[in-house]
């Protein structure tokens, strides 16, 4: 199992949507099939994508760390789309800052967000729904953490194998509250409050610097490669 994949997927993680949604499921009633579908489909949309990628990797040549191999040209392309994301969401988050000063997280959305959210999610049909939307396209992180276990060049078992260590991984951060929801839903719904609110105010900044520094570590990747 190629470290690299594994820092990746840790990487791959951050994702303070996902965390929201969960929390947002352990509200109300019927709190533990909603969450357990909830991840389920987080995890099939999530696995399903690494496959699909894992297969044109290796049917495209764009594996290994051969000199000129067109994995390299792959590493430095999503290396430039992290960084342009690094940068997006950071004039976003200049952008926003105006607008969170005037509410505190946990609060009620002005125009009522909050509460379509937390109805939309009473249904365990759409809590599926949500779970594949948010997961359903691949961040570059995501796909580098794939485009790692292809580099192994091991067997297409091994592979698939690998695979999963790399998505139980990146999704640590949706699995973990689910298990707090199901062992003890109501101790843990403060608990998650707590880190959402930490979330809300410091998971953009979050985001930027993980996204900027594995778009500098892929781009160094790439073109050590070609050298």
């Amino acid at each position: 199992m190629p470290t690299e994949a594994l820092v990746l997927a840790l990487a791959a993680s951050i994702y303070p949507p996902a965390v929201a949604a969960v929390i947002a499921l352990g509200r109300g009633e019927d709190v533990r099939p909603r969450v357990f579908v909830f991840v389920l489909a987080s995890l099939l949309v999530t696995y399903a994508v690494g496959a699909l990628i894992l297969y044109a990797l290796v049917e495209l040549g764009a594996t290994g760390s051969h000199h000129l191999t067109p994995g390299a040209g792959v590493d430095i392309a999503l290396g430039v789309l992290l960084l342009l994301l690094a940068l997006r969401l950071y004039r976003r988050r200049s952008r926003r800052t105006t607008a969170k000063s005037r509410a505190h997280a946990g609060e009620e959305h002005p125009n009522g967000e909050r509460s379509k959210i937390e109805r939309y999610l009473e249904s365990r049909r759409l809590a599926f729904v949500l779970g594949i939307v948010l997961y359903v396209l691949p961040s570059p992180i995501y796909i580098g953490a794939v485009k790692a276990v292809a580099d192994a060049n091991t067997s297409t078992t091994a592979e698939l194998t690998a695979l999963v260590v790399v998505v139980a991984i990146m999704l640590w951060m949706i699995e973990l509250p689910m298990l707090m929801l199901l062992a003890f839903p109501v101790r843990a719904t403060d608990t998650l409050e707590a880190i959402n609110l930490w979330f809300a105010r410091n998971g953009r900044t979050v985001a930027i610097l993980v996204a900027a520094a594995a778009g500098v570590y892929l781009i160094a990747k790439g073109i050590s490669e070609l050298s």
